[in-house]
């Protein structure tokens, strides 16, 4: 058996984090993990920013509120094997140089769900650092692209699904008052956009009931009542318990983050729920049309396939079913997903 890594993981501390959910996995692979949060305490992602804040992200300066480049600079790097930093924008190329130089064998790896070749989502900071990374790791299949990260100096990239955590995201049941609050015939959980409001809005023009969950939906409220608007987020136990007590659980990309699968894209089959997903390439690969999710290209595709769906239950529980077991078979949890990561970063889990 491999001896046990030390870790030392920066990264996002924020209810509902993927990145909490990673260094479980981690610490679950039996790895001493040491966190290194790039939230202050007590952050939550509703906060409103503040100016300082707005305008060093315009910049594309971002500020390093919880200090984690002065926490890193005090590091002892002989300790650790490796440094995994989960979309640490803040981070200065200095800090990760000085721990390099204090370790030459330190392992310096970058993990990121975003599309960072949009500059939103690539700091100046970050971009200074790119060439010092021994291993990129993105869930954008086209980042790998000859083109694109490896023009701004990434020197070795690994693409990986989108994963998902096996102790939140399963099957549950959910008692009658559960129904009452999260069921319905349609239902999206995630961040408002105008082209995602469109197509909700479309549903309930033609008569389908759609119940919506996430941040920034405040101006849908009330504009039909076939469209239900929950303006809030639903994290940890809740998300799985609104999977369960809906139908059809809708799938959308970001197009400006050029998205082909998302979290959800994985998150919704693990927990053995129904899945209508916008269509693309990469998630047909992934997961059987008509057998282990649906898709759609447009509101007139999406109207039909959830009327579709919606009359046939039996069939519709089976493509669920199956869809977890696709997913589960792929090893796509993120224990898996993240031993993938430290093995091609020549660190063996």
């Amino acid at each position: 058996m491999t001896a046990p890594l030390s870790i030392l993981f920066v990264a996002e501390a924020v209810t509902g984090s993927r990145s909490a959910q990673r260094l479980n996995a981690l610490r679950g692979l039996g790895h001493r993990v040491v966190f290194v949060p790039t939230t202050p305490p007590g952050f939550c992602c509703e906060d409103s920013p503040s100016l300082a804040y707005r305008v060093s992200y315009r910049l594309r300066l971002p500020l390093d509120r919880a200090g984690v480049n002065a926490a890193l600079n005090g590091i002892d790097a002989s300790a650790f094997d490796v440094v995994l930093l989960d979309n640490a924008a803040m981070i200065r190329r200095t800090a990760l140089i000085g721990l390099k130089r204090r370790n030459p064998r330190l392992r310096l790896v970058w993990f990121s769900e975003d599309d960072l070749m949009n500059p939103r989502h690539r700091s100046r900071w970050l971009e200074a650092a790119i060439p010092l990374f021994d291993l990129w790791v993105t869930t954008k299949s086209f980042n790998a692209d000859p083109n694109e990260l490896p023009r701004l100096g990434a020197k070795r990239i690994l693409f990986v699904n989108n994963s998902f955590d096996p102790d939140l995201h399963r099957p549950v049941s959910v008692d009658e008052s559960e129904r009452q609050a999260f069921s319905a015939d349609v239902s999206f959980v995630g961040t408002f956009e105008a082209p995602r409001a469109a197509s909700l809005l479309h549903l309930a023009r033609q008569g389908i009931a759609c119940r919506v969950w996430g941040n920034g939906w405040g101006g849908m409220i009330g504009l039909h009542p076939n469209l239900v608007v929950r303006n809030r987020p639903v994290y940890g136990p809740d998300y799985p318990r609104v999977l369960a007590a809906s139908a059809v659980n809708l799938c959308f990309l970001r197009h400006f983050n050029r998205d082909r699968q998302t979290t959800r894209s994985v998150e919704i089959p693990a927990c053995g729920a129904f899945m209508l997903h916008e269509r693309s390439e990469e998630m047909m690969a992934l997961l059987r049309d008509g057998v282990e999710a649906a898709y759609f290209s447009d509101d007139t595709e999406l109207t039909a396939q959830c009327r579709r769906w919606l009359a046939d239950p039996g069939t519709r529980s089976a493509a669920a079913a199956a869809g977890r077991e696709r997913i589960r078979a792929l090893g796509l949890s993120h224990a898996e997903t993240m031993a993938r990561v430290l093995d091609a970063a020549g660190c063996p889990s």
